[in-house]
């Protein structure tokens, strides 16, 4: 249900993307893509554009290159840690390797995109990132709501809760 009201042709509520690619041959191939779902779509550049983004809008989904001229993608994904409730991180790239795929899993990213784009696993894998995306949103919720009721919760480190 929190899906059809996210995607899709009339969505109600429009999920937000930010896309990290500074080539601009990737853009042209996710646009069309992208284009028929009405997601919002925020286009940057680098790192600095990304992170404003986020900040700026907490998408549920960032979406981006492996390499950027104003840093390095931990550096983006530090700056995404800082959301209370961090979006899905998707990347992109030519060379799917063991050294890309641990790389993306130590960072915590939810999966990895291979160039050229392929329309039917680009919207696979950003239907699935929003459904973890709610998922985890949902969970945070209830371990809220139970908190404020005064159950007892548990986190870890430096955990935080995902409010809405």
């Amino acid at each position: 249900d929190w899906l059809l009201r996210h995607m899709g042709k009339g969505a109600e509520d429009r999920a937000t993307l930010v896309a990290v690619f500074e080539q601009g041959e990737d853009r042209l191939s996710l646009e069309p893509i992208l284009s028929p779902y009405e997601w919002e779509v925020i286009w940057t550049r680098t790192c600095a554009e990304a992170a404003a983004a986020v900040r700026r809008t907490a998408p549920p989904i960032i979406v981006c290159d492996e390499r950027f001229a104003d840093g390095e993608l931990k550096e983006l994904w530090n700056e995404l840690g800082k959301n209370p409730c961090p979006p899905e991180f998707i990347l992109a790239s030519r060379l799917a390797d063991e050294r890309l795929w641990a790389e993306l899993l130590n960072l915590g990213g939810y999966n990895l995109l291979t160039k050229p784009f392929r329309p039917e696993e680009v919207i696979r894998t950003i239907h699935g990132a929003l459904t973890e995306w709610q998922l985890a949103r949902n969970r945070a919720i209830h371990k809220s709501a139970a908190f404020n009721a005064g159950a007892h919760i548990s986190l870890k480190g430096d955990q935080e809760l995902c409010l809405p």
